[in-house]
């Protein structure tokens, strides 16, 4: 007897926000991709499908280098020797421009790759999840090289050049932690160098044929690439150009990615970056695109009939014009064009269901992204939930088309739900007071508890009888209230604060000049190591990109996709700039902020030669006027310039500032009854001082600071600071308005000028 059976097929993701536990990738047995889904995202957050690229057209606009020969590519890895790999392709802007040029898609002709826009890649063997992502700048925006050195015939590669040793590469070592940490301790540091200077410049592409092997005679055991060392030898023993006969396109497309210099000296493992069998890119701009969804198509539905030994499945799509693909392993690359017939003759279907994959896509349109069904096992589908809040419920629901007795059906045969987080390394188990199922709406909703960080969160849903259900959201959080700079001049940093420890991590910045149009200032301007600031670097009016010529009405746009909403504008009026140009504070100083800061806010002058004085020595008096300045005190505006100290005259120079710190308890002077002036001060009497400011500032609601003490055991000369400075030398470090040098607090050396400028300025980071 014919049974019939009509199903909503589970949804197990959409492309851009629902990942899924994904199996590890294969390295010989994927397939390649025949149709190149390439996506954008819109300003709401949606991924929408610009045009479906067959790979033979792409392998037509393939090219190599520059003077004609084929891409060369090295890497390295856990084992001991090296990849070379050879290409041809084209790099993520060219393909960008040749989608541009395909596509009719409203608005696509504004989209870039640069900066911090940022490409997704999918593999062919992911099943639907994005699992590599990188920005132009770091593809592009790095030098990176062919290193041919690296191969030597006579020696190959040795493991011991990693920097801690053999199977330790420290992966994500940069190029001044090296320098910093390794590079005298590295013995091998001159062969480095050595094979670095040999290097040749070249850039990522998106390989459409490739070819690659590890430099040894045969392959090795734990790998499945073959030895290339006879095609080495036959070159005359030069990797480059030893495979250019040899390039096949089953590994397409491919990332194929040259090494840094960071790469190199630190020994990164980077073969695994040499991404394989990529079907489908999504752009996410780090501005907002002007393209917009112009709908979601429909997840595709399928009916199963089984007959005998013989399954048939038909697909359909309620959008019109949807294109539907299909496959039963890994990326839908079949244009489905009817019925599709499976033999399962002789096989348990209850142990080992048919598993099949759909997409259903329109161009300019969104979608579900890869669809996963199982046959025997319905579960309902859901409407898609793109991004919830931190702090708030979380509801899914059933899609329009699911029955009340298939939702009833599958939620009484629910056993339990488990959880990943984003701070989690797997799957756990959601209380069950913590999960609410409402038959009438047939919904799903999970506490609020349960969202505390941003991120990507992944639900699996078990039911006896049904395929495990899986669903993902983003999780962002409120962005906050930007707060300006109280003070704006052109030519001085600008510090925009904001109350949340977090919100300037991934924070991408633009401006519009009075008239014109918004630029994102490039991240090299933007300090961002700071908690609940974002500081635009005052070298940034000196370089030859600032959008900040001249003075005027401003609005600076801080965008963070991390939170709701993504954008937060900004008004800021820039005055002109009345700070004087010194020969001694040039943009490349460490201090050149911190001196812009001081001296635009009038709270440190020059020294009579002309100069800052920057490595001069920091005075007593001078940190006294520094602060009675940022007090809002003015000479001539004190009380009656008269101090108990006796070198201090009612008419000196710090006279009114040593009044004003003596009277508000910042300053106690010494026994003798002097308080010393001009004499230099140390790093821990400045904490001292400052500790006592900020008991005075307290009290002030527009004051926000650290109050937790820091841990003075962290620096290796703790022991140095005096007892009766211990308390205010935690409270700086806590306070992050001193932070020692080179793990070291020097709680009794003198300060410059240069470093109490930067003390100011770090105080500057408590007003808000």
């Amino acid at each position: 007897m014919k049974k019939i059976l009509c199903f909503l097929l589970a949804l197990a993701l959409a492309f851009a926000y629902r990942p899924v536990p994904v199996a590890s990738a294969k390295t010989l047995e994927s397939a390649r991709g025949e149709n190149i889904f390439f996506y954008a995202t819109d300003a709401q957050g949606k991924a929408v499908l610009l045009k479906i690229v067959p790979l033979g057209d792409l392998k037509g606009i393939a090219h190599g280098q520059r003077d004609g020969r084929n891409y060369y590519i090295s890497s390295t890895d856990n084992y001991p020797t090296t990849q070379y790999c050879e290409a041809r392709g084209l790099t993520v802007p060219e393909l960008v421009e040749y989608v541009k040029g395909k596509t009719a898609v409203a608005g696509a002709a504004g989209l870039t790759f640069v900066g911090g826009d940022e490409i997704h890649l999918m593999a062919t063997d992911s099943y639907g999840s994005y699992n590599r992502n990188w920005t132009y700048d770091e593809l592009y925006g790095t030098p990176r090289y062919y290193f041919e050195g690296m191969y030597d015939p006579s020696s190959g590669w040795n493991t011991g050049w990693e920097i801690a040793g053999d199977d330790d590469s420290k992966i994500g070592v940069t190029l001044e932690e090296y320098n910093a940490k390794y590079k005298d301790s590295d013995p091998y540091y001159a062969d480095k160098r050595a094979v670095f200077a040999g290097g040749v410049k070249t850039e990522p592409i998106l390989a459409t044929q490739s070819f690659s092997g590890r430099t040894t005679t045969a392959a090795l055991v734990a790998s499945t690439e073959i030895g290339i060392a006879e095609q080495i030898a036959a070159n005359g023993g030069t990797a480059a150009g030893s495979l250019r006969d040899m390039l096949e396109d089953t590994w397409s497309l491919r990332l194929s990615l040259p090494m840094t210099e960071a790469d190199l000296m630190a020994a990164h493992r980077t073969a695994f970056d040499n991404f394989k069998w990529i079907y489908n890119l999504r752009l996410d701009m780090a501005g907002t695109p002007a393209i917009r969804s112009l709908g979601t198509v429909e997840e595709p539905v399928a009916s199963v009939r089984q007959e005998g030994g013989a399954l048939s499945i038909e697909i359909a799509c309620a959008t019109p014009g949807a294109q539907i693909y299909y496959s039963f392993d890994g990326a839908p690359q079949i244009p489905y064009t009817g019925s599709i017939s499976v033999d399962v003759s002789g096989r348990g279907l209850a142990a080992d269901p048919v598993t099949f994959y759909m997409a259903a896509v329109r161009e300019g349109w969104d979608d579900a992204g890869v669809i996963t069904a199982k046959y025997p096992g319905l579960s309902p589908a859901f409407k898609t939930v793109y991004s919830a809040m931190t702090g708030s419920a979380l509801t899914f629901s059933a899609h329009d088309g699911v029955s009340g007795a298939d939702w009833d059906a599958w939620t009484g045969a629910m056993t339990f739900v488990t959880m990943k987080s984003p701070t989690a390394g797997g799957y756990s188990r959601v209380d069950g007071a913590k999960v609410s199922i409402d038959s009438a709406a047939r919904s799903v909703t999970f506490d609020a508890s349960l969202f505390t960080d941003t991120g990507s969160y992944s639900f699996v849903f078990h039911a006896a009888g049904y395929a495990d259900k899986s669903l993902s959201v983003t999780v962002k959080r409120s962005a906050p209230d930007v707060a300006p700079p109280d003070m704006a001049k052109l030519g001085m940093p600008l510090v925009f604060t904001f109350d949340d420890d977090d919100y300037q991590n991934g924070l991408t910045v633009y401006v519009a000049p009075p008239g014109g149009r918004s630029a994102m200032i490039p991240a090299s301007w933007l300090d961002r190591t700071q908690p609940r600031r974002v500081t635009l670097r005052a070298a940034y009016f000196a370089s030859g990109s600032s959008a900040l010529a001249q003075p005027g009405q401003y609005v600076f746009s801080f965008v963070n996709n991390r939170y709701e909403p993504g954008t937060v504008d900004v008004e800021l009026g820039l005055s002109s700039s009345d700070i004087p140009q010194l020969p001694d504070v040039q943009p490349e100083h460490w201090y050149y902020d911190a001196v812009r800061y001081v001296l635009g806010a009038g709270v440190m002058e020059p020294l009579a030669d002309g100069e800052f004085g920057a490595a001069a020595e920091l005075t007593r008096g001078m940190l006294a006027d520094a602060l009675y300045s940022v007090s809002g005190g003015e000479p001539g505006e004190g009380a009656a310039a008269v101090t108990v100290f006796d070198d201090v005259a009612a008419d000196s120079r710090y006279a009114e500032a040593v009044a004003w710190a003596s009277g508000a308890g910042i300053v106690a002077g010494f026994g003798d009854g002097t308080f010393r002036p001009d004499a230099g001060i140390t790093r821990q009497e400045i904490a001292a001082m400052l500790h006592r400011y900020r008991q005075l500032t307290i009290r002030d609601s527009q004051f926000t600071i650290h109050e937790e003490p820091g841990d003075l055991s962290a620096f290796a000369d703790a022991g140095d600071v005096a007892g009766w400075a211990r308390d205010d030398m935690a409270w700086a470090v806590g306070a992050r308005v001193i932070n020692g040098a080179d793990g070291k607090l020097l709680p009794r050396g003198n300060a410059t000028r240069a470093q109490g400028a930067q003390l100011v300025y770090n105080m500057s980071a408590w007003r808000r």
